[in-house]
């Protein structure tokens, strides 16, 4: 991604306000499963290229709520472009169909999920 002008974990947080905006920092923060401190890390970076632009909340006179402003919709576009390419490139390069690793990604997913849920043996030390 480097040639795109942003690196992949910038990406994550440009696609969210592309797709999802507006929102505070706090949504972007709970979307992203990141702490608060890391995105707003991210946004003084953001913010500090041009790339961000802050709008009073409608319903909370004390938050702002986040888009990409037009400097930002940009870079998110190139990024996306080259993204696209690198993207087309990977699945042609897989030596199975991707529905067929979707769906073990799926599946693997879900056993994760299973196993987070069911209560976990306890192991014994020394015997």
């Amino acid at each position: 991604m480097a040639p795109s002008g942003l690196k992949p974990d910038e990406y994550a947080v440009y696609s969210l306000l592309f797709e999802r905006a507006p929102l505070t920092a706090t949504q972007m923060s709970d979307f992203l499963g990141m702490p608060l401190s890391t995105v707003l890390d991210y946004l003084k970076s953001m913010s500090d290229a041009g790339h961000l632009s802050r709008i009073r909340h409608p319903e909370d006179g004390r938050a702002v709520q986040l888009r990409l402003s037009a400097r930002g919709m940009a870079a998110f576009r190139r990024a996306h472009d080259y993204f696209e390419v690198v993207h087309k490139q990977f699945v042609g390069s897989l030596s199975v169909p991707v529905d067929r690793v979707k769906l073990a990604l799926e599946a693997m997913d879900d056993a994760a999920q299973n196993l987070s849920r069911a209560e976990r043996p306890r192991a014994r030390l020394g015997g």
